[in-house]
């Protein structure tokens, strides 16, 4: 009888310890669906306060660093918008000076002096509209990523913006019709304007090529903090499989050990229910 008792007492026991490992093994298995579903190993702050913290970290240097670079790409591409404003000018002001030089030859008639002059007037005009999609910050001063209160050297004149009449170019400056030293001084006032332009642009390129020698290092320490965080958030995906499998064997002995001690339990109760002096 007592025997029977301790028995009992012990398969009570043995299915209280498989329930325990049963529930335990049930939450382990949770957590590594959770993480293969996600492919993180850390998806809540429960899951490691510490990693948990670090990673939250890294997430706002990442997105930081996601928004200085944008402000980077924009700030390049507004550069070399105005870049190209400038190399434009500079082209026309090298075809306006081969037009005066063709002016000054000795054998250049009147007829085609007067030609001269009017292609060179539809080109300053070309030029004036040129000038006017040239942003006038990066003549009256701007700041961007490393580097402060740039600005280019406009005009001989208009050190704001640059204008035709600053660069030399208003119809009176510009003249092939008149005598050889009128077409040679204008000659010399369109090479003015063309080494200012020129000036100009090798300035406004050395900007450009620094923003993005800082928009390169912004890219190298981003990864580097990819990096990091991967190492803390990251699962490894087959691992994690392996690892539900073994979950999944360990659950189904488990479950099967319980079932043969509650058989157990139900064999002994019924012996001890049959041999009690109380049956009937």
């Amino acid at each position: 009888m007592s025997g029977s008792i301790y028995s009992r007492v012990n398969s009570l026991a043995a299915s209280d310890h498989l329930l325990k490992n049963l529930r335990n093994i049930q939450k382990e298995m949770f957590k590594q669906q959770s993480i293969a579903s996600s492919l993180k190993k850390v998806n809540k702050a429960s899951d490691s306060p510490a990693s948990y913290y670090m990673i939250r970290q890294y997430d706002k240097r990442i997105s930081n660093l996601n928004t200085k670079q944008t402000v980077y790409e924009q700030s390049i591409n507004f550069l070399q918008k105005n870049s190209g404003y400038l190399d434009q000018i500079a082209t026309i002001l090298a075809d306006m000076s081969d037009l005066a030089t063709q002016a000054l030859d000795v054998t250049a008639t009147t007829a085609e002096k007067i030609a001269i002059q009017e292609e060179i007037n539809q080109l300053r005009e070309s030029i004036e509209g040129t000038l006017s999609g040239i942003g006038s910050k990066i003549y009256t001063g701007f700041s961007l990523g490393g580097i402060r209160n740039a600005r280019l050297d406009g005009t001989q004149t208009d050190s704001a913006k640059p204008t035709l009449a600053g660069l030399t170019l208003d119809g009176l400056n510009i003249n092939v019709t008149g005598s050889s030293s009128d077409i040679s001084s204008s000659i010399s006032n369109l090479d003015t304007a063309y080494n200012l332009i020129l000036k100009d642009e090798s300035k406004l390129g050395s900007y450009i090529k620094r923003l993005g020698y800082e928009k390169d290092l912004l890219e190298i320490e981003q990864t580097n903090y990819e990096s990091s965080r991967s190492v803390l958030q990251d699962a490894d995906a087959v691992q994690t499989e392996l690892e539900i499998l073994r979950l999944t064997m360990v659950q189904n002995s488990t479950m099967s050990l319980l079932a043969q001690a509650n058989s157990y339990y139900q064999t002994v109760l019924s012996l001890v229910i049959g041999s009690s002096p109380y049956s009937s």
